[in-house]
């Protein structure tokens, strides 16, 4: 198996077993988290790497030894120019191009992660031969039930789902009993559009692809694809949008207030 990721986690390896204790301290303080990296090459073969900036700063070849805060599912050519900095990982994930399973605002600090070890990255890539033209149209990996090719909202639907579904039942009670409410939402994306329910008041809440089943949502919420993406990451505020026009909502209207809170604390869930 041939990876461009390999010599990628061994620099990272070196630049985390280089770093000063203090500053491997305050590396792990400042992301906190426990990242497993799926990796597809142009052949579809995977491998799997595991990333602990949480506890032990450890990088080694397979699954984390624990639940890892986020998954993180790409091709092995993505991967390498998410590294290098050709691309961010944000447009990487806006594009279909990287799946997240898990505390999906960890994939944020990718970035940040590969910032220290690009220079390293780069002279490695400019010593070695070009990939061949393939390598750069790996096999994506197979879309959910609620993910829908180049809708980038779905992506973060299927993270709620996941992060719903991960709760214990206390915790999906208290959700529930928190919101009250079933959001109904018409993404926007392509010149069509694409319904998805979020219902927080029936049962122990529930997130699909589709109308609302039960009935009339409490609120139904008309929003532009992109703009989906900036509310739940926290770019953007849900009041905000409405005020500009961005976002539209037909029932409940005090419930657009909610959903900053309902969209930020489902996301922080990091058995997501």
């Amino acid at each position: 198996m041939t990876f461009k990721a390999e010599p990628i986690f061994q620099a990272i390896k070196s630049s985390v077993d280089a770093a000063s204790p203090a500053e491997k301290a305050d590396k792990l303080k400042k992301i906190n988290a426990v990242f497993q990296f799926n990796v597809k090459n142009a052949a579809g073969e995977q491998k799997t790497w595991a990333l602990d900036l949480k506890s032990t700063g450890a990088v080694t070849e397979g699954p984390a030894s624990g639940k890892p805060d986020i998954t993180i599912t790409v091709a092995d050519a993505v991967f390498a120019d998410i590294a290098s900095g050709k691309i961010a990982a944000q447009k990487a994930f806006m594009a279909g191009k990287l799946k997240v399973s898990g505390n999906m605002m960890q994939a944020m600090k990718l970035d940040g992660l590969f910032k220290d070890v690009r220079p390293a990255l780069n002279a490695a890539a400019a010593a070695k031969p070009a990939a061949a033209a393939p390598a750069a149209a790996a096999a994506a990996p197979a879309a959910g039930a609620l993910t829908v090719d180049g809708v980038a909202s779905s992506q973060i639907f299927s993270q709620i789902h996941a992060g719903l579904h991960a709760m214990s039942p206390t915790e999906r009670a208290e959700t529930v009993k928190k919101a009250k409410a079933v959001f109904q939402f018409n993404i926007k994306a392509g010149g069509a559009q694409h319904t998805f329910t979020l219902d927080l008041k029936n049962g122990s809440g529930d997130v699909y692809q589709g109308a609302c089943k039960t009935g009339k949502a409490d609120a139904t919420i008309t929003i532009a694809d992109q703009d989906f993406v900036s509310l739940a990451s926290g770019k953007a505020n849900g009041q905000k949008l409405f005020m500009a026009g961005k976002l539209k909502i037909a029932g409940q209207m005090m419930l657009a207030t909610k959903l900053d809170g309902i969209l930020k604390g489902m996301q922080k869930k990091p058995k997501l």
